[in-house]
């Protein structure tokens, strides 16, 4: 008898349903058949390991939130130094950064794309044509490459209004920065909006949203940080390898050409602001990818859009006020450059405002 009982405990252990839940930590049944004895049941039995850590990841996230100045309740939005001071110092360079933080200001937007070899840079442009003088992209060159360019000092910026081409002339030329080095001088002296730029050629690649975020992870840098991108693709990424990243979907004028087929068939709109403004306001781009933030050029901004959006718990940022130039941009609006439309979004209640000149912009944000 007693050598028939461990024949079956043997074959009891060895099933290959039992193997698995003892894997993973729970016990099932009797320890011996005809024993009602139950054996221990894991601490988590309640909540699966996975639910455990799904738990722990949703408080940090939460935490993220409630600390993070872009979100953070406030009386006046935030002022986003756009690439950081472009006035003053070439733009998306630690000259400028440095400069920003020195005027006090409280945060700034800055571009990334990936080297070829897979390094973070800071760099707007798909081309290195217009900052360097050189030629090449920059998805297509090595760090070791772009390490040894420079920013020149006389940079084309775009064009006025009238057609005039627009060239600002610095004090010196500067280096393309590094990402990480970039966070290492920012961390815990400025909030920081990361936009994750879209590349040429490889226009289809995310990695950039994955490396960014595990960059911002080392650099302890996440409790203050917003990531944005015209790209999903690229959120997504940056979510995934860093789960409780605060992300926004980004929104210009160009978008207004992707609606015009859309005008009547879906909603009655009657012009392409008004359904862009719908879009913006329903958040379709952030409930279908779980995002809490959105950011939009200040002219398709109003207030049914700001409303429905913080109804949803959801923020909304504005660029860019008293832009200095565009060499991307489809059109700058009149109203970029006066006090009424600063005081306008100050009415309407957004929760950040970028501009090429946030010293001005914080001489008119009480």
């Amino acid at each position: 008898m007693a050598r028939a009982r461990r024949e079956g405990l043997r074959e009891h252990r060895q099933h290959p349903l039992l193997r698995h839940h003892r894997r993973r930590g729970a016990r099932s049944g009797p320890r011996h058949p005809g024993d009602d004895r139950r054996a221990p049941r894991s601490r988590h039995h309640l909540w699966p390991r996975s639910g455990v850590h799904a738990l722990r990841s949703q408080l940090r996230l939460v935490r993220n939130l409630l600390k993070n100045p872009f979100l953070a309740g406030k009386s006046r939005p935030l002022v986003v130094g756009h690439r950081g001071v472009p006035l003053l110092h070439q733009e998306n360079t630690l000259a400028g950064f440095r400069r920003a933080i020195a005027l006090g200001v409280p945060a700034v937007e800055l571009d990334v794309r990936l080297t070829a070899d897979g390094v973070p840079v800071l760099f707007h442009d798909a081309l290195v044509d217009r900052l360097t003088g050189a030629a090449g992209a920059v998805a297509e060159m090595t760090w070791d490459q772009l390490s040894r360019l420079r920013i020149r000092r006389e940079v084309p910026m775009g064009y006025e209004a009238n057609g005039s081409p627009v060239v600002i002339r610095y004090a010196r030329e500067e280096p393309i920065a590094r990402l990480d080095e970039v966070l290492a001088e920012l961390a815990g002296k400025v909030a920081i909006n990361v936009e994750l730029k879209i590349a040429l050629p490889q226009w289809w690649s995310a990695h950039v949203g994955e490396r960014t975020a595990r960059a911002l992870a080392a650099a302890g840098v996440d409790g203050s940080v917003i990531v944005s991108s015209f790209d999903p693709r690229r959120l997504l990424a940056a979510r995934k390898a860093h789960p409780t990243l605060l992300v926004s979907f980004c929104f210009d004028d160009s978008t207004l050409d992707f609606t015009r087929p859309l005008l009547h068939r879906f909603t009655r709109a009657h012009t392409p602001q008004r359904l862009l403004e719908h879009i913006l306001g329903a958040n379709y781009v952030g409930k279908l990818f779980g995002m809490r933030a959105v950011g939009a050029d200040h002219t398709l901004i109003g207030p049914a859009t700001v409303d429905s959006l913080h109804r949803r718990g959801v923020a909304i940022g504005t660029h860019t006020l008293f832009p200095i130039g565009s060499t991307t941009g489809k059109s700058l609006s009149p109203r970029a450059s006066t006090k009424e439309e600063v005081d306008r979004l100050l009415q309407l209640g957004v929760d950040w405002i970028e501009s090429d000149d946030p010293e001005r912009l914080m001489a008119l944000v009480p």
